[in-house]
């Protein structure tokens, strides 16, 4: 039985530095941004990300792109 495989909605999630907490250990915190078309590059997802973050009071951590995919038989 051949699996069906379609591609849905990606969305990248950005990783900001909040500072350090009491005890002097990373604060991370995520900030998510949905319905990114699944045929987007790594390059064009990444020129965004850099643009979100200028917007952003704290600074970039890391970019994280989710791809989700549907499956069916």
């Amino acid at each position: 039985m051949a699996i069906l495989s379609v591609k849905n909605l990606s969305s990248i999630k950005l990783k900001l530095n909040y500072g350090v907490d009491l005890n002097g250990k990373a604060v991370v915190k995520s900030k998510t941004f949905p319905n990114v078309k699944a045929d987007a590059t790594d390059d064009s997802i990444f020129e965004v990300a850099n643009a979100l973050v200028k917007l952003q009071e704290h600074s970039l951590v890391d970019v994280i792109r989710v791809d989700n995919t549907s499956l069916s038989a």
